[in-house]
């Protein structure tokens, strides 16, 4: 019954100049960089869209030649009063770098 939610900081901020959390049951923290896939979709979230996405997304990385690694996660960008067909949402896995990227 419980989610993980997370907030990326724009360009600019850091851990040590974002604003503090009011709240006790909120905590900043510095996540390591990654190569991420995604695959953006429109539409509500349901468990049927995300695992269409995540299997068109794995799909896609084994066509481009790359290995993902790691847990999938998803992104819903919208507030719930967005109407359905103007919300955007990802699936990202992470993918292991080449040589080139690492």
């Amino acid at each position: 019954g419980a989610f993980r939610v997370a907030f990326v900081l724009p360009t600019g901020l850091t851990i040590e100049t974002a604003p503090q959390p009011t709240s006790p049951q909120v905590r900043l923290r510095s996540i390591p960089g990654s190569l991420t896939a995604a695959v953006r979709y429109r539409g509500r979230w349901d468990e049927a869209g995300y695992a269409r996405h995540l299997e068109l997304l794995r799909g896609a990385i084994a066509a481009s030649g790359f290995t993902a690694w790691g847990e999938p996660r998803f992104a819903r960008f919208d507030p719930p009063f967005m109407p359905s067909f103007l919300r955007r949402n990802e699936v990202l896995l992470d993918i292991v770098p080449t040589e080139a990227e690492t």
